[in-house]
């Protein structure tokens, strides 16, 4: 066997491994049933949002649970548009929603939209906190699906927010990546590991959130409001984590608009990873050389007739794992359809990963100018 084969194929192992790993987790991730029905805080954080607060909160007031169990909290973070007029005019109908409204700017250590968050949830009144975006569309039954997931022993249950947009070909891609993310989300949650999650669709108890100090200890980082605080909670407390794997948790939200709009989210969600576990950025680190070996592999079978078999059941087995790994993700939550840009997206999963998110290690981020 050619050492460039032998290589490849000890790179694929591990690759297969851990996305065995993630697959058997989402088997493992129990539905929720939960009677129990607590108060509940919604908590947006909004700047220059004037456009889609609209949508977010009409949807957030069409929800199935109960009115009288839901408070919805604006967080106005400097905004110079007409998100106060927005939220003048919902604040005088809507009895459940108010806002909050942030002026000046805080200390260059802290994160404006930390800051945001935490100002909204230490006024909350509800027992659980849900946390979306302000440009993000919650399925009806998003409040009463989440909170079924509840059970005693969970503290923190993360739900699915696939990206949805125009039909161009970025829009198709990028809302087939977030498949992607949703499946380390959901992988890793099947064994109580707290890997990774997405402030668009959050929530938890509001005691696990005090008990760890909020975001006090995750201030160094400008993104991670999301996955460092799942992370933190995991670490500190003894509550188990879930992800709820049903298309009524879902919350979507709009593709970036152009490729530097997408160019600056990765960097800021990549940000966060500066600080995770030792273990966590070894077994990132590892998957991702796994699957780059695998590429360039296959680019140099290319020029090497020879190779080419080797090649192409090497690359047929990464990619039927791949397509059955998302496919169990994207049926469970109705965008199965997304997926038939999957030879692409493994194309542009590798670029991305190798090419644009390393920048999200360096250079300074920033959340909203």
């Amino acid at each position: 066997m050619p050492l460039i084969t032998a290589i490849a194929l000890g790179a694929l192992a591990p690759y297969l491994a851990i996305l065995a790993f993630l697959v058997t987790g989402i088997l493992r991730l129990r539905h929720g049933q939960s009677l129990l029905r607590p108060t509940v805080s919604v908590v947006v954080a909004a700047r220059n949002e004037a456009k889609n607060l609209p949508g977010c909160l009409d949807a957030l007031l069409a929800q199935t649970y109960a009115p009288s169990l839901t408070e919805i909290i604006v967080v106005d973070d400097r905004s110079t548009d007409g998100t106060a007029a927005v939220l003048n005019s919902y604040e005088r109908s809507h009895q459940n929603l108010r806002s909050i409204r942030i002026h000046g700017t805080q200390s260059a250590a802290t994160s404006p939209k930390k800051h945001a968050l935490s100002q909204g949830i230490t006024s909350a009144q509800g027992d659980l906190i849900f946390i979306t975006d302000a440009d993000c569309a919650p399925s009806s039954d998003w409040l009463a699906s989440m909170v079924s997931f509840f059970d005693k022993n969970v503290g923190v249950v993360i739900g699915p927010a696939p990206l949805v947009g125009s039909h161009g070909f970025l829009s198709r891609l990028l809302a087939l990546d977030s498949l992607a993310a949703m499946l380390v989300a959901a992988g890793a949650a099947g064994w109580n590991i707290g890997a990774t999650c997405t402030g668009r669709n959050l929530a938890y108890r509001k005691n696990v959130y005090e008990e760890v100090g909020g975001f006090e200890r995750i201030q160094h980082s400008l993104s991670g409001d999301d996955d460092l605080f799942l992370q933190l909670v995991k670490r500190r407390t003894s509550w188990r984590v879930t992800f709820a794997l049903t298309s009524k948790a879902v919350v979507n939200s709009p593709v970036p608009t152009s490729f530097l709009s997408f160019l600056q989210q990765r960097r800021r969600h990549v940000s966060a990873s500066k600080f995770y576990s030792k273990g966590s950025q070894a077994i990132y680190l590892l998957f991702n050389l796994a699957n780059l070996t695998l590429f360039v592999f296959i680019a140099y079978s290319i020029s090497e007739p020879a190779l080419l078999p080797s090649a192409a059941l090497l690359f047929g087995l990464k990619l039927g794992f791949d397509l059955s790994a998302l496919f169990l993700i994207a049926r469970s939550i109705n965008v199965a359809k997304s997926l038939f840009l999957f030879p692409g997206w493994e194309i542009f999963f590798i670029l991305t990963q190798t090419l644009i998110s390393p920048l999200g290690l360096v250079g300074k981020i920033k959340w909203k100018v």
